[in-house]
């Protein structure tokens, strides 16, 4: 059936280590908060359910041994993988370039059914070895091998993970940056697909038409998530601030979703339902 069909997604997710404020606030990301809720943990949210990074690996507080087995566990997995992604481009950088100085040392892991002496933190140490490491896999581990020796790297995404159909990454705003890189990486022949317009406080907009260029990404925004505010943009050469309607040059002047203008530039200033 469709159900059986379906393929997996090599998410590459990480939380991070909590930190206080000096009055004892919890300061953590956002991303980190919800993956550390019962709202991700214990419910199918999203297709994580069929993700081939263990719970234990997203919620592993070392970076770098999150990192490496969730990077393994999709190797093993290289098959069944039908998307790769991350929640922004510069992550998936990241990913790759560890990827690019780990891979013989998975390899080793691969072809031996064994876990790496770096991976200490103990339930993510035994959640690989005893879900996803089911004895040494030499053929697997020459193939991957094969295609992490040829250089250079380009089309690397493609190449290890075969059956993908795009690579599912924020690279809008700041990360439009990293679009040549993943391009490269990703080979020519794997969209790179932009989602959502992302922020702390709320999902702003999806991506109606996903398989068009990156750099043309562009969002439809949902109005019933946030209330939406646009603060114009003014030209390099206008050196006068626009202003309220008091007059107010510390201000600048909101406008609401129907009076946005065609031609003009806006910035985003949401107000969550929390206030």
């Amino acid at each position: 059936d469709q159900e059986s069909k379906r393929g997996m997604g090599m998410r590459l997710t990480l939380t991070f280590p909590v930190e206080h404020t000096p009055s004892g606030l919890h300061v953590q990301a956002a991303t980190t908060a919800y993956y550390c809720s019962s709202q991700f943990r214990d419910q199918e949210v999203g297709g994580f359910d069929r993700c081939t990074s263990p719970m234990e690996a997203i919620l592993c507080p070392d970076a770098e041994q999150s990192m490496y087995c969730q990077l393994l566990c999709g190797l093993l997995h290289r098959d069944s993988v039908d998307h790769v992604g991350t929640s922004f481009a510069n992550s998936l950088v990241r990913a790759i370039k560890f990827l690019q100085h780990n891979w013989e040392e998975m390899c080793s892991d691969i072809r031996t059914g064994s876990l790496s002496g770096r991976i200490t933190h103990a339930p993510l140490r035994d959640a690989v070895i005893l879900r996803y490491l089911r004895g040494p896999d030499p053929a697997l581990a020459d193939e991957v091998a094969s295609e992490c020796a040829a250089k250079p790297w380009d089309g690397i995404v493609a190449r290890l993970w075969p059956r993908a159909r795009c690579a599912l990454t924020i690279v809008t705003g700041s990360m439009a940056q990293y679009i040549p890189i993943l391009r490269s990486y990703c080979g020519g022949r794997l969209p790179i697909v932009s989602p959502c317009y992302a922020s702390t406080e709320c999902a702003a907009g999806v991506n109606l038409r996903p398989l068009d260029p990156p750099g043309r990404a562009s969002y439809a925004l949902l109005p019933n998530i946030a209330y939406f505010e646009f603060a114009e943009i003014q030209p390099r050469d206008e050196e006068t601030p626009t202003v309220d309607g008091d007059g107010d040059p510390g201000e600048m002047k909101l406008v609401d979703l129907a009076d946005v203008e065609i031609g003009r530039s806006y910035e985003l200033v949401v107000t969550t339902f929390a206030g």
